[in-house]
């Protein structure tokens, strides 16, 4: 950024870390402006989306998000953050199938399979042994394990395999 304080794609990554060490203000300043230098790419409205959902502005996040979709309608990490926006802001069914596009885009795909563990256990009634399955193929994909979500699972009656 010294030599082009315009290169969206050093912009859009500038964000994308600082929003991993929690510099929300800043991380927002920097993909504001690659949004700025290319308003219709993906990654750079995925990833104003991700930063609206951390700062809990959900509206916002599936706009960016639904927009990214849009233009990358193949992409299963912006369909995993649109379903978790939605499952935020309550939209269950709709969180649901956004996480399954995520899947069937990509079967290994662990953050989906655990979104969708968590989906289907905290729903009245809750599908235990399904979100046992997506848990257990997060695991398989990769995923680290999630000790609440087990004990839930265990509490459920779907222990998962050790």
């Amino acid at each position: 950024l010294d030599h082009d304080q315009n290169n969206g794609i050093a912009l859009a990554n500038l964000a994308t870390i600082e929003m991993q060490q929690g510099k929300l203000a800043a991380a927002e300043k920097h993909i504001t402006a690659a949004l700025a230098q290319t308003p219709n790419d993906a990654y750079n409205l995925s990833t104003l989306g991700y930063l609206k959902f951390r700062e809990e502005k959900y509206d916002d996040a599936l706009q960016a998000l639904s927009r990214a979709e849009q233009i990358d309608p193949n992409n299963p990490e912006i369909e995993n953050y649109l379903g978790v926006a939605l499952s935020h802001q309550g939209q269950r069914k709709a969180a649901e199938t956004a996480l399954r596009r995520a899947i069937q885009l990509n079967p290994a795909y662990a953050p989906a399979h655990n979104n969708l563990a968590v989906i289907y256990l905290s729903q009245n009634p809750p599908l235990a042994e399904l979100a046992r399955w997506h848990y257990q193929k997060a695991l398989d994909s990769g995923q680290p394990r999630n000790p609440d979500l087990e004990k839930m699972l265990a509490d459920k009656g779907a222990p998962v395999n050790q």
